[in-house]
């Protein structure tokens, strides 16, 4: 989620896959996948830096769980203890079946 401010000041938070289009009337406006339309007081560019900020904040989340690194990258968890840590599973070859003649 990206937060944004509406031109009457108050804060939103926005889903960044739903943003289908960003215009710079002569105020900024955020087009929405279900029609929604969000006037806000940050540029076009703003609101792009904070879709890019967010994504990579995604990425490398994944990355740092696919890794086994830390197990809650986003401090998803407000738990005291954090669960252990994990490697990759090791791979065993298997067999695939053969086809019967």
């Amino acid at each position: 989620m990206i937060g944004l401010t509406r031109r009457s000041g108050e804060r939103c938070s926005l889903d960044p896959d739903t943003i289908e289009r960003v215009e710079a009337r002569p105020e900024t406006v955020v087009f929405l996948t279900d029609g929604a339309k969000y006037c806000v007081v940050e540029t076009v560019d703003q609101v792009i830096r904070r879709v890019l900020d967010d994504r990579a904040a995604v990425i490398a989340a994944c990355y740092l769980l696919d890794r086994g690194e830390d197990p809650d990258p986003l401090q998803l968890s407000r738990r005291e203890t954090a669960p252990p840590a994990h490697g990759p599973v090791p791979v065993r070859p298997g067999r695939l079946p053969q086809p019967s003649v």
